[in-house]
């Protein structure tokens, strides 16, 4: 399938989602991300918050694990009125608020931009949303291209892991000079690598 298609497909998919099938999962990518990859200790680490209105992923869990267990420096994304996103550091989850279009976004005013935030010679981790994705690694998301920007500065001691529900198609057959594979992606069942 096309992006088009997949994007299509899995916001239907992920809407027929139950609260509690989304919260049982959620736990489920929560543990092997755990378990599995989080034997790197990172610097910095960029996470989503959840629209709960499109029943994402819930990264609260993750973000709770960090900032009990771990010591690096959090940062959430925020889009400008501008239509740019920029890169907000938070010590607790009440740093956030629901804009007006239902999503959650860290409250400080100044953020970072894309270069700025990989402008360090810290290990990073990126925890980056998604719709769907296929086994060489790529993903589809909302279509605005926002992450793919972001990602086109990561550099050499970056590691970009995608959260899903589902797990990989075959291949996504329109990908093109802009997108950027994860290296991993984590879904209830396994961790794929790239």
């Amino acid at each position: 399938m096309n992006k088009k298609e997949l994007r299509k497909f899995y916001l239907k998919k992920r809407k027929e989602l139950s609260e509690n099938n989304i919260k049982s999962k959620s736990k489920q990518i929560h543990d092997l991300l755990f378990s599995r990859l989080m034997m790197h200790r990172y610097d910095r680490i960029h996470c989503y918050l959840p629209i709960s209105s499109q029943n994402e992923v819930d990264t609260s869990l993750i973000l709770d694990t960090l900032l009990k267990d771990f010591s690096p420096t959090l940062f959430a994304p925020k889009i400008t009125a501008k239509g740019v996103m920029t890169h907000h550091e938070f010590s607790t989850l009440n740093d956030f608020e629901t804009n007006k279009i239902g999503i959650p976004e860290p409250k400080s005013k100044i953020g970072l931009s894309h270069e700025a935030f990989f402008a360090t010679e810290d290990d990073i981790l990126v925890l980056v949303p998604l719709l769907a994705f296929d086994k060489k690694g790529y993903r589809v998301g909302y279509g605005g291209g926002f992450y793919d920007r972001f990602l086109a500065h990561k550099t050499a001691n970056t590691t970009t892991v995608g959260l899903s529900f589902f797990e990989a198609e075959d291949k996504i057959i329109d990908i093109d000079e802009f997108d950027i594979p994860l290296d991993h992606c984590v879904t209830n069942e396994r961790v794929w690598s790239f």
